[in-house]
């Protein structure tokens, strides 16, 4: 009997560093989407302050330059049957935005901006991420393998863990499901 007492303990203890694990990893995923919200924000202000939008502007005739330059995509294919393409782009531009109709791409300085912006906080995002998960040894890339944390764990590993970390609590949850339900998985196929 005492030796089952000692199992469960063991298989307790290693459920609960699981959960805290993955506990912290959500934590610190909100917690990286919520500075980045409050340096967006910053940075909203600072870009009103200095009138930016010229910069933003320039970038959007630049940009429409360049892709007059090397797609020439009007000139082989009309623009009925381009509609389909250029939609995804205004949606990928947009946000999915609806409303939108036109046969030709609407590029402007704000959603080049808004464009940026999401690009640079992602990437943000991901460094800070990655740093959390170096000075914090999360590895989540030995759960998701099935092995407990030890020697088997990587800097990769705490890189990847970081990566996940960074994009944001949505990844991350859907990443600690997949874990989970990975180890569950294990765990009946253990049983049988």
């Amino acid at each position: 009997m005492s030796e089952l007492a000692g199992v469960t303990d063991q298989i307790m203890g290693r459920l609960s560093d699981v959960t805290v694990l993955f506990a912290l990893a959500l934590a610190l995923a909100l917690l990286i989407e919520r500075l980045l919200e409050v340096l967006k924000s910053l940075y909203d202000m600072l870009d009103g302050w200095n009138d930016l939008y010229t910069r933003w502007t320039r970038k959007a005739y630049k940009i429409r330059d360049y892709a007059e330059k090397k797609l020439r995509v009007f000139e082989y294919v009309e623009p009925e049957k381009a509609t389909p393409v250029l939609l995804r782009f205004n949606e990928m531009l947009l946000n999915n935005q609806q409303g939108y109709t036109g046969t030709v791409p609407v590029l402007s300085g704000d959603l080049v901006r808004a464009l940026y912006v999401k690009i640079w906080s992602k990437i943000l995002g991901i460094l800070i991420g990655i740093g959390l998960a170096v000075i914090l040894k999360i590895d989540l890339v030995s759960l998701w393998k099935l092995k407990e944390h030890g020697p088997e764990s990587s800097p990769y590993y705490f890189i990847l863990s970081g990566i996940a970390i960074g994009l944001g609590s949505g990844p991350m949850h859907k990443i600690i499901t997949n874990i989970e339900q990975r180890r569950a998985k294990a765990q009946k196929g253990g049983q049988s």
